[in-house]
């Protein structure tokens, strides 16, 4: 769970800040060209703070740009001061698939994985773009989940905006991802579902996730569909899908890192093969009967009699 400080994010701008984006999203002085170096001075917190703040307001503003001018993400109000969710252009009515992506709990805004991996190693790690571009290349809806920045928890976000929402869309497939605490909403509003309300979900995939599927009270039904329809990419320094765990623990593949803020950078094209394999068309059975000498005789009698 990554933390900051709530502010104002409107009053923080590149222009007036001596950071920049690079053109492959990377933090950098505008003089130097160094990059961002967080200074703790333990005599003055206040203007650690302030410093920290001004950082984190940054970054969220540059996202925002980027998911609105540049991708055309639409801000959708949520009522009673609940916050507001991205989504794409009549992602509700998309047919076809909707991409449903859930970040950790603190205060990473909407389209944020992780401040700390957005200063450290760039936009394309710290930040949900690439899911985004790479769903939007799909021809699939997308709908960013807030839970840091309105009223509630983030279960009852996730609750709210589901039934609003994700409740209403025409896709044959909802895909979710869900990263740390927000593993534990999704599993928390699972729970309190009637039963059979998982199927609109076609697959989940769960990276560093903080859900426990044997403390969260599922039902016998609900735990063989979670087993059966996710994955849970862990931290661990193994090879990336390398098995991780016990078979108590379920299907748990390394994410191949044990850094939590840029591990859905590591593990995306892991998660989106499993959904491309969770959505594909089963084969049809193919049917078989065994073919005796009194049936190919028979067979044969019908296609004299036919022929004449």
């Amino acid at each position: 769970m990554e933390t900051g400080s709530h502010t104002d994010h409107k009053t923080q701008t590149l222009s007036g800040c001596p950071y920049f984006f690079t053109a492959n999203g990377q933090l950098r002085n505008k003089v130097t060209g160094e990059p961002y170096v967080s200074r703790v001075n333990c005599r003055d917190v206040q203007s650690t703070q302030q410093e920290h703040t001004a950082i984190c307001s940054i970054i969220t503003n540059h996202v925002r740009s980027l998911l609105e001018s540049q991708l055309q993400l639409q801000k959708v109000l949520l009522p009673q001061g609940e916050g507001f969710v991205y989504m794409t252009p009549r992602a509700l009515y998309n047919k076809k698939a909707l991409l449903v992506l859930i970040p950790d709990a603190g205060t990473v805004p909407c389209g944020v994985w992780s401040w700390r991996t957005v200063v450290r190693d760039g936009l394309n790690y710290g930040c949900q773009v690439p899911y985004v571009l790479w769903a939007m290349g799909e021809n699939w809806g997308v709908l960013l989940m807030n839970p840091n920045e309105g009223r509630g928890t983030p279960e009852e976000h996730v609750s709210r905006v589901w039934d609003r929402h994700i409740s209403q869309s025409a896709a044959e497939h909802v895909l979710v991802v869900a990263h740390g605490y927000g593993g534990l909403a999704f599993v928390d509003w699972l729970c309190r579902q009637a039963a059979g309300a998982e199927s609109r979900v076609s697959a989940v995939a769960f990276i560093d996730s903080s859900h426990n599927v044997w403390h969260q009270h599922l039902g016998a039904d609900k735990h063989a569909w979670l087993r059966a329809h996710s994955r849970k990419w862990v931290l661990s320094n193994k090879p990336l899908n390398g098995p991780v765990g016990t078979l108590r623990a379920g299907m748990q593949l390394s994410a191949g890192t044990l850094c939590h803020g840029s591990a859905p950078a590591v593990c995306m094209q892991s998660v989106f093969r499993f959904f491309a394999k969770a959505i594909r068309p089963k084969p049809l059975p193919i049917p078989f009967s065994i073919i005796t000498r009194s049936r190919r005789r028979a067979l044969k009698m019908d296609c004299h009699n036919y022929s004449k």
